[in-house]
């Protein structure tokens, strides 16, 4: 059961970083060892027009929805990554709760860069009713197996996220869907470099007579031989 809420705001692109994570068996909010990241919001304590204005002049970041971060914070590898991370986390941890991962689109965003989606995407265990007060983008829960596979779920500075090949799986199986394709290819693609042939060959193999791995395992085809 996929459950989904309209989106508020969407957000421009950030540049890839690459991903280091670790596995986990279920989601936590702290990383020992590093300073909590600090948002900034609009009206917290900047109005969206300054921060807007702080963004053209270099001073802020925006990282996805209505979060921004000053620009000291921000950079590439595994700082871009922890802020992506924390975005992510930020907004999921109020209107989520049980056992969960990041997944689709905000995986491949959190693991890999690339244009912030405009839909917080999520693997959930349980139902959840949509929030009245609506987040800064849209919200997308689906019912499914990866929140409760930890061999499909790796936590990336506090944010339990779909593993890059179970992402990679993710995103084509949605290929055989033009509502979903203009999208997935772009981003699994940015996943490649992080895994291995062989193995996402062996993955979708073993998995083919899962709802959509006919269309999926011919996209997987042409991104590996473009």
């Amino acid at each position: 059961m996929t459950l989904t809420a309209a989106p508020g705001a969407e957000s421009p692109p950030e540049s890839p970083a690459a991903s280091t994570a670790q596995p986990t068996g279920g989601p936590s909010v702290a990383h020992p060892g590093l300073a909590p990241l600090d948002f900034l919001v609009p009206g917290l304590p900047y109005a969206g027009p300054e921060l807007r204005g702080m963004e053209l002049s270099g001073l802020v970041v925006h990282v996805i929805g209505d979060l921004y971060v000053e620009s000291d914070q921000v950079g590439s590898g595994a700082s871009g990554l922890r802020v992506r991370a924390a975005a992510a986390l930020r907004l999921a941890a109020p209107v989520i709760s049980g056992r969960w991962a990041a997944m689709g689109l905000t995986a491949a965003w959190v693991l890999s860069g690339g244009p912030p989606p405009a839909v917080l995407e999520a693997s959930v265990e349980r139902f959840h009713r949509i929030p009245s007060q609506p987040l800064s983008v849209g919200l997308r829960l689906e019912q499914s197996d990866a929140a409760g596979q930890p061999s499909d779920v790796v936590e990336v500075f506090g944010l339990p996220c779909t593993s890059v090949e179970r992402t990679i799986e993710d995103l084509l199986r949605r290929t055989g869907d033009s509502r979903w394709a203009a999208a997935a290819m772009p981003a699994a693609t940015r996943l490649l470099p992080l895994t291995e042939t062989g193995m996402l060959r062996d993955r979708f193999e073993s998995r083919r007579k899962r709802p959509g791995m006919a269309p999926a395992r011919r996209a997987l085809e042409r991104l590996l031989l473009a």
